[in-house]
């Protein structure tokens, strides 16, 4: 039944990185004015909305200073008075919302497998050893670490993208800050995984203790050691916020 884990989880992630494809390509469909008496390309009641002139050529001018044109907002389907509302900020947004689930998301997955591994065999040693429930809840416990990491990264990309405040768009104006969270739930993703064989060790040094008290050390050494990749992970998911200008 453990070998069919790894399986699992990979399937879990492709079908997470097929998901982020597809919600990451953003078709723009031509948007025909239903009266443009100034030939500008924009609908003139969606100016008069919009407070612009309906009776003047103004389609390349950009009154909010965010970088788009009256012509683009009106495609994009964004407010042309509001700096936050551009597609710049609105697709950073939106990859910064797929970066923090894929983190969270796979890594609170892998964790809870690998916490449930370590957990099965600590409890049939406890079951023989009751005195000895202190010490294998040590076990139990290592493979949560990743689920940790996720968690840190997750609150620390929504913090410093301002999604849970601060200047927000100042920040996803910048244009690989969507692609920079992207990269780093990926990366924290694929980093996870390495609770599952962590479970695994600390299962097996569970039963070890249970025959030995002598062991337990070193049975968490070895457990430690399954959670190499995963602080690699970490370290990289910082360096890439210290890229992306996030941090």
């Amino acid at each position: 039944m453990m070998k069919k884990y790894p399986m699992i989880i990979i399937g879990v992630i492709a079908l997470a990185l097929v998901a982020m494809t597809a919600m990451t390509v953003f078709a723009t469909g031509e948007r025909i004015p239903m009266k443009d008496l100034d030939f500008d390309g924009m609908d003139d009641d969606w100016e008069g909305a919009n407070g612009l002139n309906n009776q003047t050529y103004d389609a390349t001018e950009d009154p909010d200073k965010d970088g788009m044109t009256n012509i683009e907002e009106y495609l994009e389907f964004t407010d042309p008075n509001d700096r936050e509302d551009s597609k710049i900020v609105r697709d950073n947004r939106i990859l910064v919302f797929i970066g923090v689930a894929l983190a969270m998301g796979v890594a609170a997955i892998t964790s809870s497998i690998g916490i449930g591994i370590a957990g099965a065999g600590a409890t049939g040693v406890a079951a023989e050893r009751p005195d000895k429930f202190g010490r294998l809840i040590v076990y139990q416990a290592l493979p949560m670490t990743q689920g940790i990491y996720g968690l840190l990264i997750s609150i620390l990309v929504l913090n410093f993208t301002g999604l849970t405040g601060g200047p927000e768009f100042e920040i996803l104006r910048q244009p690989y800050v969507g692609w920079g969270a992207l990269a780093i739930g990926i990366v924290i993703a694929f980093s996870s995984v390495s609770a599952i064989p962590q479970g695994m060790t600390a299962s097996a040094a569970a039963a070890a203790f249970g025959r030995n008290n002598k062991v337990f050390g070193q049975g968490v050494i070895f457990a430690v050691m399954s959670e190499t990749m995963a602080i690699f992970g970490f370290l990289v998911a910082i360096f890439l916020l210290l890229a992306s200008g996030m941090l």
